[in-house]
């Protein structure tokens, strides 16, 4: 049985002589094709349909999907489970998490990974992530001709895995599709993608097996932000999803996030004790009594029902194992005397003036122990998923925390030009760590890639771009040493840094200043050297605190960018004009309308709207 999945291939595979296989040493992709199993799972399907796009465009031979091998001597490259890899017993073990194989031989390759969901239909399909999506709700449909910009192969359709479906095949597929055939995805759309010109490729015998060191890895969808809009040349939504999974995006079932706002509408008639006394305001504002033994019986009650399967209430945050307890986003917290004489332990429980700190920090954990310990005499293996943010981002020294609780201290690696805020966030954050080595807790992570764009569009101004990829790498490094077992990111951040994020997270062992030199020369070509002077000194500008006033440099609080910091200290008269030597030169040495449409789309994204933001400014 042959399965079609791209019109433009309408040859079959070509039998090689047994001989002749034996005799090379490497694989090469002449007549081969691409062996699947007759039951493809959504994962394989995705795999399969790229590895035959890319093998196409990088080699000009396009390999035919096939389920069924014509002769055993024909070369093949085997995508996931089948007969085919069961029979040659790929793999030797059983995967781990996110785990995935690829074993190359003169004859056949295999492109295989953990692609079994163990958990039950409801955590599997249901659930409400920090995005608001549940996984059945993710595996849209794709229209393929529209996702990459090719209209050669239209009438491709076919429904995408979830981001948090198990895909360690699609897994393996992208990691030999970037090492082997040295595709880049830069980004969403067709442009963003570098495809090497078609060559003939031998691939020496080998095999690599691993997982992705990042076990949850995802970020809210800021792709139609300033900046990175223009960067992305306004690729569809259809782009974009295929993107996430490019990237491997998602991995292990995991959210945390604000997750009370449907309790007004359910219980304030009923039971108007749960709510914070001497407080009013709407679902998203007026807080709860977190001290309560009633409200505490029904947040543990609530997650209880989600993990026997009846899914999320309202606006509830839960996935896979995890059931998220997380204040509204205030401090307006209850008066009556037991919240008040909680609070009062942690009245000095601050440094300097930093948002995140400890002044809640006892009464916010010891609600989230309550309900974590009567969650635990119904449902013992599930966990209770609580942020380290603002009044409670502080450690309970202490107070023993229930083992089922795991804990995501909230960081802004971005603003670490404040030197006081690096210094307070690794505090706490170490303290985290430090404590979650003897508890075994899970420690996940909720970073601010958002800023300084998000201060931009809440105040209106225009930012100075918060380039800061080698900072960001050095943090990223020290999180997966810390054994973290997932990171959100609140806001993608702009092209490049979010790219190399992406990319670290998978495999902290990558040279950051490689990556660099790969995205621009690859991306770039002629003009490479003067756009990575130009991200070089944005970055440098943006990163070094000296480049700040004196008080940011020296004060112990929390610092945003403003329109002044922007371009009175940063985007100074002298900074702009060494930026648009580069751009100029760059524009002059872009080669071919490839590299010339990438130049302006940094142009447009970046420079354009770092000269309205810096005339805005001065023109005051």
């Amino acid at each position: 049985m042959i399965i079609r999945f791209l019109t433009f291939c309408s040859f079959c595979c070509a039998l090689l002589l047994s001989g002749c296989i034996q005799e090379q040493k490497s694989f090469t992709f002449d007549n081969a094709c691409i062996v699947i199993s007759s039951d493809p799972t959504s994962s394989v399907r995705l795999a399969a349909t790229e590895l035959q796009y890319f093998i196409h465009k990088t080699t000009g031979f396009c390999p035919e999907i096939i389920s069924e091998l014509p002769s055993e001597k024909t070369r093949a490259i085997f995508v996931g489970k089948s007969a085919y890899t069961e029979k040659m017993k790929y793999p030797d073990r059983p995967f781990e998490e996110q785990e995935y194989l690829i074993a190359i031989t003169s004859g056949h390759i295999v492109l295989i990974g953990q692609d079994e969901d163990y958990q039950s239909d409801a955590e599997r399909n249901k659930g409400r992530d920090n995005n608001g999506l549940s996984p059945e709700k993710d595996r849209l449909v794709l229209n393929y001709a529209a996702a990459t910009g090719d209209s050669s192969v239209k009438d491709v359709m076919f429904a995408l895995p979830s981001i948090y479906d198990a895909q360690g095949t699609c897994y393996a597929v992208y990691d030999f599709i970037e090492r082997f055939l040295g595709v880049r995805f830069f980004g969403p759309h067709p442009e963003n993608v570098f495809i090497p010109a078609a060559k003939k490729i031998k691939i020496d015998r080998q095999q690599i097996r691993r997982t992705p060191a990042i076990k949850h890895r995802h970020t809210t969808y800021t792709f139609d932000w300033p900046l990175i809009k223009d960067q992305y040349i306004g690729a569809s939504v259809e782009m974009q999803q295929l993107f996430l999974r490019r990237l491997r995006i998602g991995g292990r079932k995991w959210a945390s996030n604000h997750a009370f706002t449907g309790y007004q509408a359910r219980f304030l008639q009923t039971h108007p004790e749960y709510f914070a006394k001497g407080r009013g305001g709407g679902a998203s504002e007026r807080q709860f009594c977190y001290t309560n033994p009633g409200f505490i019986r029904q947040v543990a009650q609530d997650a209880v029902n989600y993990f026997k399967g009846g899914g999320t209430i309202a606006e509830q945050v839960a996935l896979g194992d995890y059931f998220a307890v997380v204040p509204l986003d205030n401090a307006s917290w209850c008066t009556c005397n037991a919240c008040q004489q909680e609070l009062a332990l942690d009245k000095e429980n601050i440094v300097g003036e930093h948002f995140n700190c400890g002044t809640a920090t006892h009464y916010m954990w010891n609600f989230i122990n309550n309900v974590a310990r009567e969650v635990k005499k119904e449902v013992p293996d599930k966990k209770i998923a609580a942020l380290a943010y603002h009044v409670y981002a502080y450690l309970p020294k202490d107070v023993e925390l229930e083992d089922n609780i795991s804990v995501a201290p909230c960081l802004h690696p971005r603003n670490y030009w404040a030197p006081g805020m690096e210094r307070n966030e690794m505090s706490f954050y170490k303290a985290w760590i430090e404590e979650s080595k003897k508890s075994g807790r899970d420690i996940y992570l909720w970073n601010y890639l958002c800023f300084p764009t998000e201060r931009g569009l809440v105040t209106d101004f225009h930012v100075f771009p918060g380039f800061n990829i080698h900072k960001t790498s050095e943090q990223l490094r020290m999180y997966a040493s810390d054994q973290v077992k997932g990171i959100f990111l609140c806001g993608t951040g702009e092209q490049l840094d979010f790219y190399i994020t992406m990319k670290l997270m998978d495999d902290p062992s990558l040279d950051t200043d490689v990556l660099l030199d790969d995205f621009f020369t690859n991306y770039f070509g002629s003009a490479a050297s003067a756009m990575k002077q130009f991200y070089l000194k944005i970055e440098s500008v943006y990163s070094d605190p000296k480049n700040y006033p004196e008080e940011i440099q020296t004060k112990d609080a929390q610092y945003h960018q403003t329109e002044e910091l922007a371009w009175k200290y940063l985007g100074t008269k002298e900074v702009m004009d060494e930026l648009g030597e580069y751009i100029a030169d760059a524009r002059k040495t872009a080669s071919n309308e490839i590299e010339k449409s990438r130049v302006e789309s940094w142009v447009k994204g970046i420079w354009e709207y770092m000269m309205e933001g810096y005339h805005a400014y001065n023109q005051k």
